[in-house]
């Protein structure tokens, strides 16, 4: 192993180390001490992020594409993108616990995929060819719109818990620093439409590309995508007609997004054309 590889790999780890002691650290003072740090909560993620950022970009100069060639790559890939997402979206909104559930979804992600080095199995990438930038781009806009939908499905637990307090009358605690049932309703469906924008501007890269190479995409892939972006089109469908209240909306966003990471498999880059092969260590 070259001294590159195992930089990407201690990388990897310390970014998954550092989000879970950010949430550990974050729920002692929640329930011990009812105090909630944001300062390190937040300080906790950017570190993560850099670590991750740059474990990420080691990993495209070996694989010479975007790195979205296994489930471990695109688990990584959901997990940078849903910690951008949290840095863009907390200045605009300012909602309180988002980064605490952001730190326990990043840490169980990345320490999954760390768990299992299987999922980091080999896999081919093709000589570049101006067809292969559209389909990266197609993948990598699909993956940012499931971090999307990762987030949504955070802020959507954020309710369900905020209402089971109300209900039960907590305001100590955890509860203490949920933010109001409006703020996260009008940050779910912000979220909604932003994730069902990015993933409808994916299909179209991704038709082009079926038009120009049908051979080379998988009906199944192209079926799961579709089936995705139609079932939150009506969940945002639902939403504007009033037809779903918004607990019954919170808790379709999390099963869609179970269904999302399922489905996985099903969107891994289709590189049928072996150049170069990936086997855990990266061959030039």
């Amino acid at each position: 192993m070259s001294l590159l590889e195992y930089s990407e790999q201690i990388l990897f780890t310390s970014a998954s180390l550092i989000y879970g002691s950010a949430f550990l650290v974050a729920s002692f003072h929640l329930f011990s001490r009812g105090a909630y740090p944001q300062k390190w909560i937040f300080r906790s993620l950017i570190l993560g992020f850099l670590a991750q950022s740059i474990a990420l970009n080691i990993r495209a100069i070996f694989v010479e594409s975007c790195p979205l060639g296994n489930t471990f790559e695109i688990t990584q890939f959901i997990v940078w993108s849903l910690i951008l997402l949290y840095f863009i979206i907390k200045p605009a909104f300012k909602v309180n616990l988002l980064g605490y559930f952001t730190a326990l979804i990043a840490s169980i992600s990345t320490a999954t995929v760390l768990i299992f080095p299987g999922l980091d199995s080999a896999y081919t990438t093709p000589s570049k060819a101006p067809l292969e930038s559209l389909i990266e781009l197609h993948a990598s806009l699909a993956i940012f719109s499931y971090a999307i939908f990762a987030l949504l499905a955070i802020a959507s637990a954020m309710l369900l818990i905020q209402q089971y307090g109300l209900k039960k009358q907590l305001f100590k605690g955890l509860f203490r620093y949920l933010p109001s049932i409006q703020k996260l309703d009008a940050l779910s469906t912000g979220l909604l439409w932003a994730g069902v924008f990015t993933l409808f501007v994916s299909l179209i890269f991704g038709t082009v590309f079926w038009i120009e190479e049908p051979e080379r995409v998988p009906a199944l892939k192209f079926t799961a995508s579709l089936v995705l972006f139609l079932a939150y089109t009506l969940l945002g469908l639902c939403k504007t007609l009033n037809f779903v209240s918004p607990s019954k909306r919170a808790i379709l966003s999390m099963v869609l997004i179970l269904s999302a990471i399922l489905s996985l498999g099903t969107i891994d880059s289709d590189r049928s054309e072996p150049e170069i092969i990936i086997e855990g260590k990266i061959q030039p």
